[in-house]
């Protein structure tokens, strides 16, 4: 009979133990839109080639650097649905040139990638991709 008890009380702890074991706190991280992206473009359907970077600050407005960090140029920018970000901006070294992007936005990984274009247009041009520096 002790023997018994003995299994059942055993069996009974075991169970207890396995379910109150602890998940794990595996939460996905989420990247903001807001900080310094760097990436390349192509023109048309060409290489990407070329230096392309944002910081992108809280408030909609944004700068566009050069591969040194420094600001060459500014503008504004919107963030639809969480994923679909677009922009307008003034590239001042290049005679006050404006260009609108746009792009998905994956929050889960740091990336942008999309199209860009001359004017308000966000096409045309060609494409880019940026990941998320900080």
């Amino acid at each position: 009979m002790r023997v018994k008890q003995f299994l059942t009380g055993s069996f009974l702890s075991l169970i207890l133990l396995v379910s109150c074991s602890k998940k794990s706190d595996d939460v996905s991280k989420v990247i903001s839109i807001e900080g310094v992206w760097t990436g390349k473009y192509s023109v048309l359907s060409g290489p990407y080639d070329a230096h392309y970077s944002f910081k992108i600050k809280a408030g909609g407005t944004m700068e566009l650097l050069d591969a040194a960090h420094q600001k060459k140029g500014e503008g504004v920018w919107e963030l639809e649905n969480g994923t679909i970000f677009s922009a307008t901006f003034t590239d001042l070294s290049s005679g006050n040139t404006v260009y609108s992007v746009i792009a998905n936005f994956k929050k889960d990984s740091g990336t942008l990638d999309g199209t860009w274009g001359n004017g308000e247009k966000e096409y045309g041009g060609g494409y880019w991709y940026m990941d998320k520096e900080n």
